[in-house]
C-alpha cells in the first residue's frame, strides 16, 4: 500500500469521524435546547386532536363564627346619659374624636408596617429570582458551549481529514 493510499484512508476516516462528532454535538445541543420538531404524524396529530380548553370552576368558602370573631376587634361605644348637659355631651364627643384619631393613627402605622414588610418580602423574592435566573442562564450557556465545542472539534477533524485525503490523492 502506497503512502498516498494510506493518507487517503486516514483522511477519509478522519472526515467520517469528524462529521460523526459534529453530528453528535448538534444533536446534543438540539436535545437540550431545541424545540421538538414535529414530523408528519406530529403535525397531523396537532391539527386533528386539538387540546381541550381548561376547565374552570368556582369554590365557596364558609367561615365559622369562631374564625370570624378572631379576625375582628369590636369596641363598644356608650352614649352619654339621656339627661346629660351640653358640656357633658361635648366632652363625650371630644373624647370620641380623640379616640378615633388615635385609632386612625394606629391603623395608619399598621398599614405602613405591613407595606414595609411586603416591600421587603418582594425585594427578597426579586433578588432570589434574579439569582436563580442568572444561575440558569450560566448553566445554559455552559451546556451550549459544550455542544458547540464538540461540533467545532468534529468540523476540525473533518477539515484535517479532507486535507490528508487531498494530499493522499496528490501523492
Amino acid at each position: 500500500m502506497t503512502a498516498g493510499a494510506v493518507l487517503t484512508i486516514i483522511g477519509g476516516s478522519l472526515q467520517l469521524a469528524g462529521l460523526a462528532v459534529a453530528g453528535f454535538g448538534v444533536r446534543r445541543t438540539r436535545l437540550e435546547y431545541g424545540q421538538e420538531r414535529l414530523g408528519t404524524w406530529g403535525q397531523a396529530k396537532d391539527r386533528i386532536f386539538q387540546p381541550l380548553p381548561p376547565v374552570t370552576g368556582t369554590a365557596t368558602m364558609v367561615i365559622s363564627a369562631d374564625a370570624a370573631g378572631a379576625a375582628f376587634n369590636a369596641t363598644v361605644v356608650a352614649a352619654p346619659a339621656p339627661d346629660a348637659t351640653a358640656a357633658e355631651r361635648e366632652q363625650f364627643l371630644l373624647e370620641r374624636v380623640i379616640w378615633l384619631q388615635a385609632e386612625a393613627g394606629r391603623l395608619r402605622e399598621s398599614v405602613a408596617h405591613e407595606g414595609r414588610e411586603r416591600r421587603t418580602a418582594v425585594d427578597r423574592l426579586r433578588g432570589t429570582m434574579n439569582e436563580r435566573a442568572d444561575q440558569l442562564r450560566r448553566g445554559i450557556d455552559s451546556a451550549m458551549a459544550d455542544g458547540l465545542a464538540q461540533e467545532a472539534l468534529g468540523l476540525w477533524l473533518a477539515a484535517v481529514g479532507a486535507v490528508l485525503a487531498i494530499i493522499g490523492a496528490a501523492v
